[in-house]
């Protein structure tokens, strides 16, 4: 009796000890412990095979307690997928028993329980005293873990205080993880957040009482991004479109996202780091957007989605966490909106893009409460750097073009009003800077026209023709000018040109008969 009590010790002994491994040493996760201990689920540190792993505590008599255990646990895993837990369920089954069955194992535990069209899929496997050191090597190919049992320890006499200390160890290790993963997020109380939200309403009525949300001339007075301004050295508007939004239900959506993500980020890293992340990604999702984007734009979206980020870079340093929290929902949200910018027109999903890079860089620099890694921290900001002042570089190319169109438009708005020494003046500094842009040329020739400057014209569309012999607006503007001076030869050679590259020209071709007589 004495030896089959400690053959049951034994057992127990060899339970606990492979719960410790799986648990402390291989990072295994506890979801569900029975009150009795006889039973307990496992979560991966790493997935490599089996989602979950089951050991139960139970001396067998018959195969058929091993069939009824098996369809219990697979009626258990079933309910939980139809609560929404995401499949495929994978498990690999394990008992831990003093003696095998009398008779044969059942059909379930050899071939396999596999139910929903193999979302769920339990793989069962038994580990008998006798057998206990070629069954814990079969058991580490399957689970892809080292599994080290001191065999001799087996052999001495095992007391309940043994299995208890052991229990004690693995419990006292589970709730000191969770009580680790729970500060996680749990380090600040979120005050940037609010300070946020509730600046962007103050904007959002600003830009009301002041010609309205969705009024471009607004909106760029008060700070939206617009590449012309920037390329002229307004550089303040990578920063303020975090605050600006354009119409009431962008408003709406980015307040509602910010109150319910920017909390989370705010408790897991304080409301420095936060504040630190919020803007380096805010200005990330400015200076991509101004890379890409050529469209006036607003908005905390990229700010937002560098909380996302954040919220990344959590995952990457505490995958467990992460993951059993909120990593696949979270994964899903950033899909889905990153879909829907690129399906729904004018949605600046480069801004999204950039904060979203900017928001896990950001993280990184700062990292989370009592992080010190500095080789990361010099990573990120090295990396933050790059992505900032490389898509400025290349954003300064093609904001050059926008800059000049954008400074013919105001010169041309100017000559329509007949503000022609306003336009002149404007037009003068506009050419320093954009002095192969023959549009503006143009503008000014026409501003110096209607100021009676004719030879500062007359040079200026020489230029504008010598730059771009097809540029034939230039071509009829100088017919003109050499016909006022009495030089009709030229003033022929001109118009004849000017008809040649736009022969269905009703002006010009009057204006050549009226030469000609």
């Amino acid at each position: 009796m004495v030896g089959a009590d400690n053959m049951v010790l034994e057992q127990d002994y060899l339970y606990w000890r492979l719960i410790e491994q799986l648990v402390i040493e291989q990072k295994y996760t506890i979801l569900a412990l029975s009150q009795d201990g006889h039973e307990v689920l496992l979560e991966p540190f790493r997935q490599k095979q089996f989602t979950l792993v089951r050991l139960r505590r139970m001396d067998i008599d018959w195969g058929n307690t091993i069939a009824q255990d098996i369809q219990q646990a697979g009626e258990k895993f079933e309910h939980l997928l139809r609560n929404g837990v995401r499949g495929p369920i994978q498990v690999m089954n394990i008992y831990v028993t003093s003696l095998p069955p009398v008779d044969d194992l059942p059909e379930i535990f050899v071939k396999g329980y596999s139910r929903s069209k193999g979302k769920i899929d339990i793989t069962s496997f038994l580990l008998v005293k006798d057998e206990v050191e070629e069954g814990l090597t079969d058991l580490s190919e399957a689970l892809h873990v080292p599994i080290r049992v001191d065999f001799e320890r087996l052999q001495e006499t095992i007391e309940m205080e043994d299995i208890q200390q052991i229990r004690n160890h693995v419990i006292s290790y589970h709730n000191q993880q969770i009580e680790e993963e729970r500060k996680v997020f749990q380090y600040g109380k979120p005050f940037w957040t609010y300070v946020f939200l509730g600046l962007q309403i103050i904007m959002f009525l600003v830009l009301e009482l002041f010609g309205g949300s969705t009024n471009t001339e607004s909106l760029i007075r008060f700070g939206a991004k617009f590449n012309p301004l920037i390329y002229e050295g307004e550089w303040w508007r990578l920063v303020t479109p975090i605050v600006l939004h354009i119409g009431f239900l962008h408003l709406l959506m980015n307040s509602f996202a910010l109150y319910y993500i920017g909390p989370a980020v705010e408790r897991a890293y304080g409301s420095l780091r936060f504040l630190f992340i919020y803007l380096v990604a805010g200005i990330s999702g400015s200076v991509v957007s101004f890379a890409f984007s050529p469209f006036l734009s607003a908005g905390a979206s990229g700010a937002i989605f560098g909380c996302f980020g954040a919220l990344l870079y959590i995952g990457v340093q505490n995958p467990k966490v992460f993951f059993r929290t909120m990593g696949s929902n979270l994964l899903v949200i950033i899909a889905i909106n990153i879909a829907i910018g690129f399906a729904i027109p004018n949605i600046d999903n480069a801004g999204h893009i950039g904060g979203l890079i900017g928001g896990f860089l950001a993280a990184l620099i700062v990292q989370l409460p009592k992080t010190k890694k500095i080789s990361l921290r010099l990573l990120g900001a090295m990396a933050t750097i790059a992505l900032l002042g490389g898509m400025i570089q290349y954003g300064l190319k093609d904001a050059k073009d926008q800059h000049s169109q954008y400074m013919a438009l105001q010169g041309q708005e100017l000559i329509q009003d007949e503000k022609y020494d306003e336009a002149y003046s404007y037009l003068s500094e506009a050419v320093k800077t954009n002095n192969d842009s023959n549009d503006i040329l143009f503008l000014l020739s026409v501003a110096e026209i209607e100021l009676k400057k004719y030879d500062q014209a007359k040079d200026h569309l020489k230029q504008i023709v010598a730059n771009d012999d097809t540029y034939h607006q230039a071509h009829y503007n100088l017919s003109v000018l050499y016909a006022n001076e009495g030089n009709i030869s030229l003033a022929l050679e001109q118009v004849n040109k000017a008809l040649e590259l736009d022969p269905s020209n009703e002006n010009y071709q009057a204006f050549k008969e009226k030469i000609n007589h």
